[in-house]
């Protein structure tokens, strides 16, 4: 397996964890209304880990993101093998300084 195909499908799944992690923040805005919230901030805490793991999600689709943009308007194509290196890196480097500001 390629590291393109790797690229692709890591964009489409994190499409839609972002996708039904929006219907969860939708859930969760909605219960403000029924007086759950406290109850469900306590829940979030326990979840720590998801979170900085939907960041990196978050990170990972924006800048394969914006590669593909790149591709799509045909600038850099010689270039597009360092440019796939360059989004893993550039989406751990931003992960790792997230994780250690929050963390910290």
């Amino acid at each position: 397996m390629s590291l393109n195909t790797i690229a692709f499908y890591l964009h489409r799944i994190t499409g839609v964890v972002l996708s039904l992690y929006l219907c969860m923040h939708f859930t969760f805005l909605t219960s403000l209304k029924t007086g759950d919230y406290e109850r469900l901030v306590k829940a979030s805490k326990e979840f720590f880990v998801l979170h900085l793991l939907l960041f990196l999600a978050c990170i990972y689709h924006g800048v394969n993101g914006i590669r593909l943009v790149i591709h799509e308007f045909g600038y850099m194509y010689k270039y597009r093998k360092i440019l796939l290196y360059l989004t893993f890196v550039i989406t751990f480097v931003i992960w790792v300084l997230f994780c250690w500001k929050v963390i910290k």
